[in-house]
Protein backbone atom coordinates (compact mmCIF):
# COMPACT_ATOMS: atom_id res chain seq x y z
CA UNK A 1 0.00 0.00 0.00
CA UNK A 2 2.93 2.60 0.94
CA UNK A 3 4.42 1.70 -2.57
CA UNK A 4 1.07 2.84 -4.09
CA UNK A 5 1.05 5.81 -2.69
CA UNK A 6 4.31 7.24 -3.77
CA UNK A 7 3.74 5.91 -7.17
CA UNK A 8 0.27 7.51 -6.76
CA UNK A 9 1.87 10.74 -5.46
CA UNK A 10 4.78 10.72 -8.81
CA UNK A 11 1.91 10.10 -10.96
CA UNK A 12 0.33 13.51 -10.08
CA UNK A 13 3.40 15.48 -9.62
CA UNK A 14 3.33 16.51 -13.05
CA UNK A 15 6.91 15.66 -13.03
CA UNK A 16 8.92 14.95 -16.61
CA UNK A 17 10.63 11.80 -14.62
CA UNK A 18 7.85 10.58 -12.77
CA UNK A 19 7.69 7.71 -15.41
CA UNK A 20 11.03 6.27 -15.12
CA UNK A 21 10.23 7.05 -11.16
CA UNK A 22 7.93 4.86 -10.79
CA UNK A 23 8.89 2.33 -12.92
CA UNK A 24 11.94 2.06 -10.56
CA UNK A 25 9.89 1.13 -7.66
CA UNK A 26 7.04 -1.26 -9.72
CA UNK A 27 10.60 -3.48 -10.32
CA UNK A 28 11.41 -2.90 -7.22
CA UNK A 29 8.02 -4.65 -5.74
CA UNK A 30 8.24 -7.07 -8.69
CA UNK A 31 11.50 -8.09 -7.56
CA UNK A 32 10.75 -8.23 -3.89
CA UNK A 33 7.53 -10.33 -4.85
CA UNK A 34 9.81 -12.68 -6.96
CA UNK A 35 11.97 -13.22 -3.64
CA UNK A 36 9.23 -14.14 -1.57
CA UNK A 37 8.39 -11.19 0.06
CA UNK A 38 5.08 -11.58 2.36
CA UNK A 39 5.06 -7.56 2.92
CA UNK A 40 5.61 -5.93 -0.59
CA UNK A 41 3.51 -7.45 -3.14
CA UNK A 42 2.22 -6.00 -6.41
CA UNK A 43 -1.63 -5.38 -6.89
CA UNK A 44 -3.98 -3.73 -9.43
CA UNK A 45 -4.00 -0.68 -8.61
CA UNK A 46 0.14 -0.75 -8.93
CA UNK A 47 -0.50 -1.67 -12.67
CA UNK A 48 -3.16 1.22 -12.93
CA UNK A 49 -1.06 3.55 -11.76
CA UNK A 50 2.32 2.26 -14.05
CA UNK A 51 -0.01 2.32 -16.66
CA UNK A 52 -1.40 5.80 -16.68
CA UNK A 53 2.14 7.03 -15.88
CA UNK A 54 2.70 5.76 -19.98
CA UNK A 55 0.60 8.58 -21.11
CA UNK A 56 2.81 11.58 -20.12
CA UNK A 57 5.20 10.00 -22.59
CA UNK A 58 2.79 9.49 -25.19
CA UNK A 59 0.91 12.94 -25.32
CA UNK A 60 4.76 14.23 -25.51
CA UNK A 61 5.19 11.86 -28.56
CA UNK A 62 3.98 13.23 -31.67
CA UNK A 63 3.70 9.86 -32.92
CA UNK A 64 1.78 8.90 -30.47
CA UNK A 65 5.10 6.57 -28.51
CA UNK A 66 4.56 3.23 -30.09
CA UNK A 67 6.63 1.70 -27.41
CA UNK A 68 4.83 3.19 -25.10
CA UNK A 69 1.23 1.69 -26.25
CA UNK A 70 3.15 -1.50 -26.26
CA UNK A 71 4.63 -1.48 -23.21
CA UNK A 72 1.20 -0.82 -21.55
CA UNK A 73 -0.34 -3.98 -23.49
CA UNK A 74 2.45 -6.05 -21.98
CA UNK A 75 1.95 -4.72 -18.45
CA UNK A 76 -1.69 -5.45 -18.86
CA UNK A 77 -1.04 -9.20 -20.59
CA UNK A 78 1.34 -9.31 -17.19
CA UNK A 79 -1.68 -8.47 -14.95
CA UNK A 80 -4.51 -10.63 -16.57
CA UNK A 81 -1.89 -13.94 -16.89
CA UNK A 82 -1.76 -13.60 -13.01
CA UNK A 83 -4.85 -13.36 -12.44
CA UNK A 84 -6.16 -15.94 -14.69
CA UNK A 85 -3.49 -17.97 -12.40
CA UNK A 86 -5.15 -17.30 -9.01
CA UNK A 87 -4.05 -14.27 -7.78
CA UNK A 88 -7.42 -12.15 -6.67
CA UNK A 89 -5.88 -8.93 -5.91
CA UNK A 90 -5.39 -8.57 -10.01
CA UNK A 91 -8.40 -8.31 -11.02
CA UNK A 92 -8.29 -5.75 -13.83
CA UNK A 93 -10.87 -2.78 -14.26
CA UNK A 94 -12.61 -0.89 -16.70
CA UNK A 95 -10.29 2.08 -16.47
CA UNK A 96 -6.78 0.43 -16.83
CA UNK A 97 -8.58 -1.17 -20.27
CA UNK A 98 -9.79 2.20 -21.65
CA UNK A 99 -6.21 3.27 -21.17
CA UNK A 100 -5.00 0.62 -23.21
CA UNK A 101 -7.08 0.60 -25.50
CA UNK A 102 -6.94 4.64 -25.83
CA UNK A 103 -3.00 4.05 -26.76
CA UNK A 104 -3.01 1.80 -29.40
CA UNK A 105 -5.90 4.02 -30.92
CA UNK A 106 -3.49 6.52 -30.70
CA UNK A 107 -0.83 4.80 -32.45
CA UNK A 108 -1.76 5.74 -36.38
CA UNK A 109 2.11 5.19 -37.60
CA UNK A 110 1.45 1.33 -36.62
CA UNK A 111 -0.06 -0.67 -39.43
CA UNK A 112 -2.91 -2.14 -38.69
CA UNK A 113 -2.95 -0.06 -35.15
CA UNK A 114 -6.52 -0.20 -34.88
CA UNK A 115 -6.58 -4.30 -34.23
CA UNK A 116 -4.61 -3.88 -31.70
CA UNK A 117 -7.05 -1.80 -29.96
CA UNK A 118 -9.87 -4.19 -31.10
CA UNK A 119 -7.62 -7.36 -29.49
CA UNK A 120 -7.52 -5.56 -26.52
CA UNK A 121 -11.27 -4.97 -25.91
CA UNK A 122 -11.63 -8.03 -26.96
CA UNK A 123 -9.63 -9.70 -24.00
CA UNK A 124 -11.91 -7.18 -21.68
CA UNK A 125 -15.26 -9.15 -23.18
CA UNK A 126 -13.91 -12.07 -22.54
CA UNK A 127 -12.68 -11.48 -18.99
CA UNK A 128 -15.86 -10.00 -18.46
CA UNK A 129 -18.26 -12.80 -19.42
CA UNK A 130 -15.63 -15.93 -19.15
CA UNK A 131 -13.87 -15.00 -16.33
CA UNK A 132 -16.83 -12.95 -14.60
CA UNK A 133 -14.73 -10.06 -13.28
CA UNK A 134 -17.42 -7.35 -12.69
CA UNK A 135 -15.29 -4.63 -11.97
CA UNK A 136 -13.95 -4.87 -15.89
CA UNK A 137 -17.43 -4.05 -17.69
CA UNK A 138 -16.68 -2.78 -20.91
CA UNK A 139 -18.13 0.85 -21.46
CA UNK A 140 -18.50 3.17 -24.22
CA UNK A 141 -15.03 4.49 -23.87
CA UNK A 142 -13.52 1.69 -24.89
CA UNK A 143 -15.92 0.74 -27.64
CA UNK A 144 -15.16 4.81 -29.23
CA UNK A 145 -12.11 4.24 -28.57
CA UNK A 146 -11.92 1.19 -31.39
CA UNK A 147 -14.28 3.07 -33.65
CA UNK A 148 -11.71 5.86 -33.32
CA UNK A 149 -8.82 3.66 -34.37
CA UNK A 150 -10.45 2.49 -37.19
CA UNK A 151 -11.56 5.78 -38.35
CA UNK A 152 -7.56 7.16 -38.02
CA UNK A 153 -5.95 4.25 -39.81
CA UNK A 154 -3.85 5.62 -42.63
CA UNK A 155 -4.90 2.90 -45.57
CA UNK A 156 -3.01 2.26 -48.34
CA UNK A 157 -5.38 0.06 -50.01
CA UNK A 158 -9.09 -0.33 -51.04
CA UNK A 159 -8.69 -3.71 -48.35
CA UNK A 160 -7.04 -1.83 -45.72
CA UNK A 161 -10.06 0.67 -45.82
CA UNK A 162 -12.87 -2.28 -46.15
CA UNK A 163 -11.17 -3.78 -43.37
CA UNK A 164 -11.31 -1.06 -40.85
CA UNK A 165 -14.57 0.01 -41.62
CA UNK A 166 -16.20 -3.42 -41.48
CA UNK A 167 -14.33 -3.12 -37.69
CA UNK A 168 -15.71 -0.18 -37.22
CA UNK A 169 -19.13 -0.94 -38.29
CA UNK A 170 -19.05 -4.32 -36.25
CA UNK A 171 -17.92 -2.40 -33.34
CA UNK A 172 -20.36 0.52 -33.04
CA UNK A 173 -23.30 -2.19 -34.06
CA UNK A 174 -22.01 -3.88 -30.31
CA UNK A 175 -21.97 -1.38 -28.40
CA UNK A 176 -25.94 -0.19 -29.79
CA UNK A 177 -26.77 -3.85 -29.18
CA UNK A 178 -25.60 -3.75 -25.52
CA UNK A 179 -27.39 -3.79 -22.32
CA UNK A 180 -25.71 -1.68 -20.66
CA UNK A 181 -24.25 0.94 -22.89
CA UNK A 182 -25.68 2.86 -25.97
CA UNK A 183 -23.79 5.31 -27.99
CA UNK A 184 -23.35 8.94 -27.04
CA UNK A 185 -22.40 11.75 -29.19
CA UNK A 186 -18.63 11.20 -29.05
CA UNK A 187 -19.59 7.42 -30.80
CA UNK A 188 -21.46 9.42 -33.53
CA UNK A 189 -19.12 12.06 -34.19
CA UNK A 190 -16.26 9.30 -34.59
CA UNK A 191 -18.43 6.72 -36.27
CA UNK A 192 -19.47 9.14 -39.19
CA UNK A 193 -15.84 10.19 -39.54
CA UNK A 194 -15.05 6.67 -39.89
CA UNK A 195 -17.91 6.74 -42.86
CA UNK A 196 -16.33 9.94 -44.39
CA UNK A 197 -12.56 8.44 -44.77
CA UNK A 198 -13.36 4.66 -45.56
CA UNK A 199 -16.71 4.17 -47.59
CA UNK A 200 -15.05 5.03 -51.04
CA UNK A 201 -18.34 5.62 -52.85
CA UNK A 202 -20.85 9.12 -52.78
CA UNK A 203 -23.48 6.79 -52.62
CA UNK A 204 -22.44 4.60 -49.66
CA UNK A 205 -21.62 7.61 -47.51
CA UNK A 206 -24.88 9.38 -47.95
CA UNK A 207 -26.85 5.78 -47.27
CA UNK A 208 -24.80 5.16 -44.21
CA UNK A 209 -24.67 8.33 -43.19
CA UNK A 210 -28.48 8.95 -43.41
CA UNK A 211 -29.53 6.08 -41.19
CA UNK A 212 -26.49 6.97 -38.93
CA UNK A 213 -27.53 10.98 -38.82
CA UNK A 214 -31.62 9.74 -38.05
CA UNK A 215 -30.37 7.22 -35.37
CA UNK A 216 -28.57 10.03 -33.65
CA UNK A 217 -30.61 12.40 -34.02
CA UNK A 218 -33.86 10.46 -32.38
CA UNK A 219 -31.47 9.57 -29.51
CA UNK A 220 -30.83 13.38 -28.70
CA UNK A 221 -26.60 12.99 -29.52
CA UNK A 222 -26.61 15.30 -32.32
CA UNK A 223 -23.17 17.04 -31.05
CA UNK A 224 -20.80 19.46 -32.83
CA UNK A 225 -19.03 16.89 -34.00
CA UNK A 226 -21.19 14.61 -35.70
CA UNK A 227 -23.56 17.37 -37.02
CA UNK A 228 -19.98 18.75 -38.66
CA UNK A 229 -19.04 15.14 -40.03
CA UNK A 230 -22.41 14.55 -41.41
CA UNK A 231 -21.53 17.60 -44.20
CA UNK A 232 -18.37 16.11 -44.38
CA UNK A 233 -19.17 13.05 -45.43
CA UNK A 234 -22.68 13.96 -47.67
CA UNK A 235 -23.34 15.22 -51.09
CA UNK A 236 -24.55 18.72 -50.29
CA UNK A 237 -28.57 17.63 -51.42
CA UNK A 238 -28.24 14.60 -48.87
CA UNK A 239 -27.02 17.73 -46.38
CA UNK A 240 -30.09 19.63 -47.41
CA UNK A 241 -32.71 16.87 -46.86
CA UNK A 242 -31.25 16.05 -43.16
CA UNK A 243 -31.25 19.30 -42.39
CA UNK A 244 -33.34 21.17 -43.92
CA UNK A 245 -30.68 23.48 -45.05
CA UNK A 246 -30.05 24.69 -41.08
CA UNK A 247 -27.39 25.64 -39.13
CA UNK A 248 -26.31 23.59 -36.22
CA UNK A 249 -27.93 25.65 -33.73
CA UNK A 250 -31.50 26.07 -35.75
CA UNK A 251 -31.98 22.12 -35.28
CA UNK A 252 -34.49 20.82 -33.53
CA UNK A 253 -33.89 20.90 -29.33
CA UNK A 254 -34.69 17.01 -29.12
CA UNK A 255 -32.37 16.40 -31.33
CA UNK A 256 -29.11 17.17 -29.00
CA UNK A 257 -30.78 16.84 -25.76
CA UNK A 258 -28.85 14.26 -24.61
CA UNK A 259 -25.30 15.84 -25.29
CA UNK A 260 -24.20 17.57 -22.20
CA UNK A 261 -25.55 14.49 -20.45
CA UNK A 262 -22.86 12.10 -21.74
CA UNK A 263 -20.96 11.99 -18.88
CA UNK A 264 -23.74 10.59 -16.41
CA UNK A 265 -24.49 8.27 -19.39
CA UNK A 266 -20.96 6.70 -19.97
CA UNK A 267 -20.68 3.24 -18.89
CA UNK A 268 -24.68 2.80 -19.00
CA UNK A 269 -27.16 2.43 -21.40
CA UNK A 270 -29.49 5.26 -21.44
CA UNK A 271 -32.42 2.19 -21.88
CA UNK A 272 -31.78 1.14 -18.33
CA UNK A 273 -32.22 4.67 -16.73
CA UNK A 274 -35.67 4.28 -18.18
CA UNK A 275 -38.85 2.05 -16.69
CA UNK A 276 -37.55 -1.60 -17.55
CA UNK A 277 -41.26 -2.37 -17.84
CA UNK A 278 -42.59 0.39 -20.20
CA UNK A 279 -43.97 -0.25 -23.40
CA UNK A 280 -43.09 3.16 -24.51
CA UNK A 281 -39.18 2.19 -23.75
CA UNK A 282 -39.18 -1.11 -25.18
CA UNK A 283 -40.97 0.24 -27.99
CA UNK A 284 -38.54 3.03 -29.06
CA UNK A 285 -35.82 -0.08 -28.71
CA UNK A 286 -37.19 -1.85 -31.30
CA UNK A 287 -37.91 0.75 -33.56
CA UNK A 288 -33.71 1.97 -32.64
CA UNK A 289 -32.98 -1.78 -33.60
CA UNK A 290 -34.77 -1.40 -36.57
CA UNK A 291 -33.14 1.15 -37.84
CA UNK A 292 -29.62 0.03 -36.95
CA UNK A 293 -30.45 -3.16 -38.76
CA UNK A 294 -30.24 -0.83 -42.48
CA UNK A 295 -26.71 0.01 -41.74
CA UNK A 296 -24.36 -1.87 -43.59
CA UNK A 297 -20.87 -1.47 -44.06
Amino acid sequence: MCFNIVMSSWLKSGDKNAEKHITEIFDYMSKAQDLGSEDIKLDSSSYNIIISSISNSIKKNENMDIEGARRADDLLTQLETNFKEGDDTLRPDTIIYNQVIDYWAKTQPVKGHYLYAREVLDRQISMYEEFKVRKCRPDILGYTSVIAACASTPYKSDIERQNAFDLAHLTFMECSKSKYMSPNDVTYGIMLKAVGRLLPKKEDKNRYAKTLFEICCSEGYLGQMAYQRMKMCTTDKMEHQLTGGRSYEELPKEWRCNVNARSQQQGQSRRQQQSSGSSGSNKHQQTQTSKRGKLRP
